[in-house]
């Protein structure tokens, strides 16, 4: 992971993955645990971002 952002409600990752399922492995752990601990420190339920994530292609710069 190279930056994030964590917007009000969406999120913003900048990475790269080791192989082509990484960034779904990642958005599936922090579905599973991330998002249960904000709901237990905030007192809250529910997801925290709208549908699911998309991604995109960034090109390094040559």
């Amino acid at each position: 992971m190279h930056a994030y952002v964590l917007m009000t409600n969406h999120v913003h990752i900048l990475m790269t993955p080791q192989d082509t399922e990484g960034v779904s492995r990642l958005m599936q752990y922090m579905g599973r645990r991330y998002v249960p601990y904000v709901n237990h420190e905030y007192q809250r339920t529910g997801t925290l971002w709208e549908g699911r994530f998309k991604s995109s292609l960034v090109q390094a710069q040559s």
